[in-house]
C-alpha cells in the first residue's frame, strides 16, 4: 500500500473505534438511544450483556469487511484506495445496523421493567434561574469568523489574475493530488465552505439537550453547551485557516505541512470536546422528572418531533448535534449542505 492510502486506513480504524465505543458517548441513563430514569441502569447485568454483544458484533463486522474486501480486491481489480473507501462505507452501514439491533434489544428490556415515576411522557415546564439567552454563547462570538472570511474573499478577488489555469483542489500527505480548471466557482469554493461552516455553528448554537424535563435531567448542560459553542468557534477558526491557506495555494505552492498541522489541530479540538463531555455530561447523575421521548427518536438516532420548534438538537447518542427531521427548515439546511458539497466536489 502506498503512502496516500495511509490516511484512509487511519480513517477506517478511527471510525471502527468510535463505533465500538459508541455506548460510552452518551449520558449514563441513555443506552443505545433509550432513556431511563436512573443512570445506575448502566451497571445492570442485562445492559452489560447488550453492550458486550454490540461491541463484539461491531468489531467482528469491521474485521470481516476489511478482510473480505482485501480477498476480493484482486478478483474485482480495485485499487487499495478504492478498497478502503468501500470498506468505510460498508462499515458505516453495517455497524449502524448493529446499533439499531442493540437499540431494539434495549427497548425490549425496558418494556420488561416496572414503570418508573421519574420518567414522564409529558413535557415538564420548570422555571429556570437563568434565561435561555444567558445560557447561550453570545452571538457576537460569531464575529470572530468574519476576518478570515474577508481575507479569503480578498485573496480570491485580487489574486484571480495571478492564479494558474490548473487549481489544486485536494491535498494528500505528499501534496496536491487533484486539480481543476480555474473558474470563479472553483476559486471561491473555500469561501463557500467557510459560509456553510458558519451557518452550521449559528444553527447548533441554540440546540437544546436531548434528555429534557428539568435542569437535573441534563445536569450541567448549560455550561457544557456554552463551552461547546466556544470549541465550535475554535473549530471554525481552524477550518477557516485551512481554507485560507488553500486559497493561497491557488496562487503560490503551499507546503502540505500546513494542512497536516490543521488536521492535527482539528483532532485536538475534537478530543477536547470528548473529554469535556465525559466530565460535564456523562459523569453527572441525571434525576427525574425526565422526559421519556423514546418515540421521538427513530432507532435512537433520528429525531422526529413536530411539536419541537428546534431545528438542531443534541444527539441522544454521540457528541454533537442532529436535525429535527419534522422541521421543514432542518431539511432545507441539510439538503443545502449536501447540494453545496456535491456541487463543489464536481466543479472542474
Amino acid at each position: 500500500m502506498n503512502l496516500n492510502v495511509t490516511p484512509l486506513i487511519s480513517t477506517y480504524l478511527i471510525i471502527t473505534c468510535f463505533f465500538i465505543l459508541q455506548p460510552w458517548f452518551s449520558r449514563k441513563n441513555v443506552v443505545f438511544g433509550i432513556v431511563f430514569a436512573d443512570d445506575h441502569i448502566w451497571e445492570s447485568s442485562q445492559i452489560k450483556k447488550i453492550r458486550r454483544r454490540y461491541m463484539i458484533e461491531s468489531a467482528a463486522s469491521a474485521f470481516l469487511i476489511i478482510v473480505g474486501l482485501y480477498l476480493l480486491k484482486a478478483a474485482v481489480r480495485i485499487t487499495d484506495a478504492q478498497m478502503i473507501n468501500v470498506s468505510v462505507i460498508l462499515l458505516i452501514i453495517v455497524d449502524s445496523l448493529v446499533f439499531v439491533i442493540s437499540n431494539r434489544r434495549t427497548r425490549a428490556f425496558k418494556r420488561t421493567m416496572q414503570p418508573d415515576a421519574a420518567l414522564t411522557s409529558r413535557s415538564v415546564i420548570v422555571e429556570m434561574k437563568k434565561s435561555d439567552r444567558e445560557s447561550l454563547l453570545p452571538l457576537r462570538w460569531m464575529l470572530l469568523l468574519v476576518p478570515l472570511f474577508v481575507a479569503t474573499l480578498a485573496i480570491a478577488w485580487f489574486g484571480y489574475p495571478y492564479m494558474s489555469e490548473s487549481i489544486p483542489t485536494h491535498f494528500g500527505l505528499t501534496g496536491p493530488d487533484r486539480w481543476s480548471h480555474k473558474s470563479w466557482p472553483t476559486v471561491l469554493s473555500p469561501a463557500y465552505l467557510q459560509v456553510m461552516l458558519a451557518l452550521i455553528i449559528l444553527f447548533i448554537r441554540r440546540a437544546p439537550a436531548s434528555v429534557r424535563g428539568n435542569p437535573d435531567a441534563a445536569p450541567d448542560y448549560d455550561r457544557f453547551r456554552k463551552i461547546m459553542g466556544i470549541l465550535m468557534i475554535a473549530l471554525g477558526l481552524i477550518a477557516e485557516v485551512i481554507f485560507l491557506v488553500l486559497e493561497i495555494s491557488f496562487i503560490h505552492p503551499v507546503s502540505p505541512a500546513w494542512f497536516f498541522a490543521g488536521t492535527i489541530a482539528v483532532f485536538a479540538v475534537v478530543l477536547t470536546m470528548i473529554l469535556l463531555f465525559m466530565r460535564l455530561a456523562r459523569a453527572k447523575h441525571a434525576a427525574g422528572p425526565i422526559l421519556d421521548d423514546d418515540g421521538r427518536w427513530i432507532w435512537g438516532m433520528f429525531y422526529f418531533n413536530p411539536s419541537d420548534p428546534s431545528i438542531f438538537v443534541e444527539k441522544r447518542v454521540g457528541i454533537g448535534y442532529t436535525i429535527n427531521m419534522a422541521r421543514p427548515m432542518a431539511w432545507i439546511v441539510l439538503i443545502g449542505i449536501i447540494a453545496i458539497t456535491i456541487i463543489l466536489s464536481n466543479v472542474h
